[in-house]
């Protein structure tokens, strides 16, 4: 997460306490050259030849081209010392489904998850959410696991209990899939519609839990698996899997570079390019590829750690981001079925999470600080949006033509921890930590969540109003201090958070019953979860009376997956580039015995709970440290249960699953939605504003209608908006809101300054915005739009014809499409 405003601020802590659809004659096209670009010869690994043709040699791909160099050392994986045993030692074979659904919650009114920012109010669709669920068993030892990834901002714990419950109910999913063997991976868009935690943290900035929000992603998330489910068993041959990786460079940078400059020198110096410069972010692509024996694509997942924040919290259009753009693109290309019958294999493209706590993608933030579009390469942020995901869309379609055979066994484990209590006394982790004296403590143990007054600064990729990154308890920020130091800031209205720290928020360490006393260097700006110490009244009490004081759970759960000679470490943390360096090789010296060679360390899994950093980077308190909330020895304490947990699955022994998930109930909730719309006198999809007579590539064209509120119909495994080309005779769908060149945007009679629904909406507008591909053939085409109006029913609305003519460039070149 990364924006937060004073008064919603203030609130958490007081919480605490139809339109005409007949056709005309087909017109006449005004007489130009035909102008068609040539087909290339087929490709087979490319549904689109001709599609992935332009991706590979885009000009986008050389945006920042030489900010990075190839490394001398990255994080690459290295061979394996040992081999798997038993039955699946030469394993190379496994069963494998895949599975796609809609997770497209509400476009209008809403805010993102991961801005925090309640002045967002988005109005539209640039592009749709999706969850991509796959299923993979290695038949030798009949172990199967369910990695899910979804286009959402936060993975909470409340979504994978709904998720597990909606399993246990299912009689064809009970048998084969619980908590130990699913993993729930978030891409973390910051624009998606949020409000759909269980616990408070996650919705007071957000004006409350939002029921259909939550219902719209457990379903979504449920039917993938169902949908991956289905295909694993319409296909009993096992199939070799491909593991492929490759760096990734001029994508990501570091953007808590102060932090990173804490770790030591010697550990630092470890990871340079060839240039003999420090690679201070994770440069590499992972890949799995999928495909039957005969050829036949299944699908990628690839891990590759970037935050998708190019699309700031100024821009008012639900998206997937760099991630989603990437994934509906490589889907576009292999001519994906999303509405393919139960068990039929289609093309499905996750490019999940990996470690990207201080990764950005905004390459040119020094230069364009927020909100300047230009941070992220282009003139726009749907722009910068494009670079970013055809960059990692091309670097994926690469990935997809290389790799070799994975080898060894499915396998899977999973506890609970209780993050608040853990004392770090493993010998191996204790010998494994090398900081600073003055970084130390006797004893090395996490205590009560708390986030730091440097976490409402937000970080680099979306700067917070009320305070600054950095500001800690250390010695040099005594009082006299902190006063000029504010001081300082009075000019740029700055609050005065070093006296304030210093004054109050230092001195909380030693308050007594709160739990709070190893915090070190954070100001403890707000404990989130005292509900285990406060008074001594358990939180389990307050819950069974509907109260709370915990808005995040303090138990977490931490996973390992196995998939051959590939280990993927899932946490519900975002984690820091050396943080994951750190438990990489933890993990690769316990397992590499046993096979594994390649190790993700996947964040955002199975629930949030803000940022894990190195106890240096701790000690310099910028956005990621203030939202470690267990304290300075979060990361040891994550390095300990983690081997406790990989130790488990190279033994090959059981391992206790650790308290229960906890379960509560949301209490600060959304306002109701109340249906209320009217069509002023017309009816429902008349034709408001229509479209040219005549355009080309490049032109943007829009038509805009009489429009129902989006919130009475998602339009889930549907679109808005289409496209619609003339073919001999007929209206055929060219593009939906799955494609980044065709938006939808809802306009209330007067739009909220916060994202909730007036309790009448009136006559409202929906505008339909095609941006013209330079490579459109020429043609007649037209706009449309459907909808649903309560009261009023389904309705749609078309525009009339527009003669597209003089498009002949070979590649789409326009800036926010493929």
């Amino acid at each position: 997460m990364h924006r937060v405003f004073l008064p919603f601020l203030l609130l958490w802590g007081l919480t605490a306490c139809g339109g005409d659809t007949s056709v005309s004659s087909p017109p006449t096209l005004p007489g130009q050259p035909p102008g068609q670009p040539g087909t290339p010869a087929p490709d087979s690994r490319f549904a689109d030849a001709r599609l992935a043709e332009c991706v590979l040699d885009s000009d986008k791909r050389d945006v920042g081209d030489g900010l990075d160099a190839p490394g001398l050392r990255q994080d690459v994986p290295v061979p394996a010392v040992g081999r798997a045993t038993g039955a699946c030692a030469d394993n190379q074979r496994f069963r494998v489904g895949t599975g796609i659904f809609d997770v497209t919650g509400p476009v209008a009114l809403k805010s993102g998850a991961g801005w925090e920012d309640t002045t967002q109010v988005m109005r539209g669709l640039h592009q749709r959410q999706y969850a991509r669920a796959y299923a993979i068993e290695s038949p030798c030892n009949g172990k199967r696991i369910m990695f899910v990834s979804a286009d959402i901002g936060l993975m909470w714990g409340s979504l994978r209990t709904g998720v597990l419950d909606a399993i246990a109910a299912d009689p064809a999913l009970r048998n084969h899939y619980a908590g130990d063997n699913l993993m729930l991976s978030a891409t973390h868009t910051h624009s998606g519609p949020a409000g759909y935690s269980h616990t408070e943290a996650g919705n007071a900035l957000h004006l409350g839990y939002d029921d259909l929000v939550y219902q719209t992603l457990v379903n979504g998330m449920v039917e993938a698996i169902r949908r991956a489910h289905a295909n694993i068993e319409a296909h009993p041959a096992p199939i070799p899997i491909d593991l492929a990786s490759g760096e990734l460079l001029n994508t990501n940078i570091n953007r808590s570079r102060p932090a990173f400059a804490m770790n030591p020198l010697s550990e630092r110096a470890q990871f340079l390019d060839t240039r003999g410069e420090e690679v201070d972010v994770n440069k590499l692509m992972v890949q799995l590829n999928l495909r039957r024996e005969n050829g036949s694509p299944l699908g990628v997942i690839n891990w590759f750690g970037v935050h998708p924040t190019v699309i700031g919290p100024e821009a008012d259009m639900v998206s997937g981001d760099c991630k989603g753009f990437a994934s509906l693109g490589f889907e576009r290309i292999m001519r994906t079925r999303y509405d393919r019958a139960p068990g039929d294999d289609t093309f499905v493209a996750a490019f999940a999470q990996a470690d990207e706590g201080d990764a950005s993608p905004n390459i040119f933030i020094d230069k364009f600080p927020h909100p300047d579009p230009r941070r992220g390469g282009g003139l726009s942020v749907y722009e910068s949006n494009a670079i970013s995901g055809t960059k990692q869309l091309a670097r994926a379609m690469e990935l997809w033509q290389e790799g070799a055979p994975i080898s060894g066994p499915v396998d899977y484990r999973l506890i609970h921890v209780r993050m608040n209590r853990v004392t770090v006394n493993d010998p191996v982790v204790l010998a494994r930590l090398d900081h600073p004296p003055e970084l130390d403590s006797p004893v090395k143990r996490t205590c009560n969540a708390a986030l730091g007054v440097s976490f409402p600064a937000g970080a680099e990729d979306g700067p917070g109003p009320i305070s600054r990154e950095g500001v800690t308890c250390a010695a040099d920020s005594a009082l006299l201090r902190a006063i000029a130091q504010d001081f300082a800031g009075m000019t740029d209205l700055a609050l005065p958070v070093d006296t304030v720290s210093s004054l109050l928020l230092c001195n909380t360490h030693s308050l007594p019953l709160l739990g709070l006393d190893c915090h070190a260097e954070k100001p403890v700006l707000l404990p989130t979860n005292l509900g285990d110490s406060v008074l001594g009244v358990p939180d389990l009490v307050l819950n069974l009376l509907g109260l709370t004081l915990n808005f995040e759970s303090s138990i977490q759960p931490l996973q390992v997956f196995r998939i051959g000679n590939l280990a993927i470490v899932g946490l519900p943390w975002e984690v820091t580039t050396m943080s994951a360096r750190r438990l990489r090789a933890l993990v690769l010296d316990e397992l590499a015995p046993v096979g594994v060679d390649t190790v993700i360390i996947a964040g955002l899994v199975n629930d949030y709970v803000h940022y894990l950093t190195t106890r240096e980077e701790y000690a310099s308190q910028q956005y990621e440290g203030a939202s470690t909330v267990y304290g300075p020895w979060s990361l040891a304490a994550v390095m300990q249960e983690t081997r406790r947990l990989v130790i488990s699955l190279r033994q090959g022994d059981s391992l206790p699953s650790g308290p229960a998930y906890p379960r509560s109930t949301p209490v600060l909730r959304r306002p109701p939605y109340v249906p209320s719309d009217s069509a002023g006198g017309g009816r429902y999809g008349d034709l408001l504003s229509d479209v040219p007579a005549t355009a080309t590539g490049g032109d943007r064209i829009s038509a805009s209608f009489r429009a129902g509120h989006p919130r009475n119909d998602l339009m889930l495994q549907d679109s808005y908006v289409f496209v619609e080309r003339l073919e001999q005779g007929e209206w055929v769908t060219v593009a939906t809101d799955r494609d980044p060149g065709l938006w939808f945007l809802w306009s209330p009679p007067v739009l909220p300054p916060l994202p909730l629904d007036p309790l009448v909406v009136g006559p409202s507008t929906a505008e339909v915005i095609w941006h013209v591909p330079h490579d459109a053939p020429d043609g007649f085409y037209r706009l449309r739009h459907q909808g649903r109006a309560a009261p009023g029913g389904a309705y749609e609305g078309i525009s009339g014809p527009v003669a597209i003519t003089g498009a002949n460039a070979r590649c789409p070149g326009l800036p926010i499409g493929l």
